[in-house]
């Protein structure tokens, strides 16, 4: 009967309608990702995967990525595939977390806060750095969220007046390792890196070679403009570097 068969569409009707509302429940995430690094050691304390998300506000001088001033640079990513590229990273290497830079990753609390979940829940360790100093970011709405997902929060802005200078043999500054200007500090929201020997020692800076062939330094601002200052400079001949001798 017509009947019978409208009310036949209207049940396949409803269920068309539950399931785009089911869908549009099951919201995705995304974030702005400028760069990642799989596997670096430059980026905090063990073995880390490191994301660096677009956009900053804050535009500090002297800032070692300004490139990702703009909000709209890179690429836009679901924070699940993220979270699945960590995992599949633990997989295969000693990962120990993953550090989350920038930018400004506070600028994208929803998407930092939604990796950050993700890849406690692998159990690894998390560290975000940000400009913002603590009290500030702890008055944007959703901080706590990130904050229970975390085990260490670097806070403060580049400050070029107050940058670490260059460790010697016999000194080395408490936090100088990863941190950029001794305004920075360290919140440990858990004790998994709390011991303050992780984060002493020399400036590193590494290159790495992405699958698509690019070529990029990441680490310590200070140690990355020294190695960049040394691929830059014209290759020295034997000549060159034997002096002949004074007449």
């Amino acid at each position: 009967m017509p009947l019978a068969r409208g009310t036949r569409r209207d049940r396949e009707t409803d269920r068309v309608v539950a399931a785009a509302s089911h869908c549009q429940s099951e919201r995705v995430v995304a974030l702005r990702v400028a760069h990642q690094v799989r596997l670096t050691q430059a980026e905090g304390p063990g073995s880390r995967y490191a994301v660096w998300v677009s956009g900053c506000s804050l535009r500090c001088p002297g800032c070692c990525n300004p490139q990702l001033f703009e909000p709209r640079a890179g690429v836009s990513w679901a924070v699940a595939d993220l979270v699945r590229a960590v995992e599949r990273q633990a997989g295969r290497s000693d990962l120990d977390g993953i550090t989350i830079l920038g930018g400004e990753p506070l600028e994208q609390l929803s998407g930092t806060a939604e990796l950050c979940d993700g890849v406690a829940a692998l159990g690894l360790g998390v560290i975000v750095f940000t400009g913002l100093t603590l009290a500030q970011a702890r008055l944007k709405p959703g901080f706590g969220r990130l904050w229970s997902a975390i085990d260490t929060l670097v806070d403060g802005p580049f400050l070029a007046t107050r940058a670490y200078a260059e460790p010697t043999s016999s000194h080395h500054p408490p936090l100088s390792r990863y941190l950029g200007s001794d305004n920075q500090r360290l919140y440990h929201r858990t004790p998994r890196y709390a011991d303050p020997r992780l984060w002493r020692g020399a400036q590193g800076a590494e290159l790495q070679i992405s699958p698509t062939g690019e070529l990029s330094a990441h680490g310590h601002p200070r140690a990355v403009q020294k190695l960049l200052r040394t691929l830059r400079s014209p290759p020295q001949t034997g000549r060159d570097r034997r002096r002949e001798p004074a007449t």
